[in-house]
């Protein structure tokens, strides 16, 4: 049966998915080949086994690393077409606030969508687009689905039997542990966009492992989408 391994560099989570294959989803905020080194130590990985690494979307955050872990596992990385300007240019995301908690962390962050010289610059060795791809060929039983929403690059990483990676779609704020739907969008007014998303995840996994914070209950997510159901009818 596969599994999915969490561990947390910085202020986010990367990933593990371990089945025939193995490969590494997104890449935690701390750069520097020591730090993925000790992350696979830490969790009896071979770095050379690693066949793939996929990046959710094109927020620094989830691949300040991934230089380096090319470099140690020698595996392609792999994103949406939506990320792939981001990585590689090296580039500020572009998100807007979508709520109270958002806009208050918005005020605090630096022009959106510009180039960062600390940000790495990385050309992706596989480019995909429409609404999902097959993880099958790299001995993944499972697919990656289109969620876009965060971001118009979002993605979730589902893998039959153990849950779904699912970047910052449902996340727990950092600063107040508050757990729920995105905070930060792209686009103002775009929430049905982003309840479309969370339902496609819902329909291929239990259990959902966030880019922020710990994994999310099926139960938990419905409750969420329940409250912001609430909160747009009052």
């Amino acid at each position: 049966m596969a599994k999915i391994i969490q561990y947390t560099s910085g202020m986010s989570n990367g990933f593990f998915v371990i089945d025939e294959g193995i490969i590494a989803v997104d890449t935690g905020s701390e750069c520097g080949e020591d730090v993925f080194l000790d992350i696979c130590k830490n969790h009896g990985i071979d770095p050379k086994t690693i066949k793939l690494i996929v990046i959710t979307h094109g927020h620094v955050d989830h691949f300040m690393n991934v230089g380096a872990m090319k470099k140690l596992t020698r595996a392609p990385v792999l994103c949406h077409k939506e990320a792939e300007r981001f990585l590689k240019n090296g580039l500020f995301p572009e998100i807007i606030g979508r709520n109270e908690l958002g806009r208050k962390i918005i005020a605090d962050q630096e022009v959106t969508g510009s180039p960062c010289a600390s940000v790495p610059k990385i050309t992706p060795d596989i480019v995909w687009s429409g609404s999902e791809y097959n993880l099958t060929p790299w001995g993944i039983d499972g697919k990656i689905l289109h969620t876009p929403g965060h971001s118009k690059c979002s993605t979730a990483v589902a893998v039959c039997s153990c849950g779904a990676i699912v970047g910052d779609t449902i996340v727990e704020s950092l600063e107040t542990g508050i757990r729920g739907l995105t905070y930060f969008t792209y686009s103002l007014g775009n929430d049905e966009e982003i309840i479309k998303s969370v339902h496609t995840i819902l329909e291929n996994a239990d259990l959902m492992y966030s880019g922020h914070g710990n994994p999310f209950l099926k139960a938990e997510v419905y409750g969420i989408l329940k409250k912001e159901s609430e909160t747009v009818d009052e």
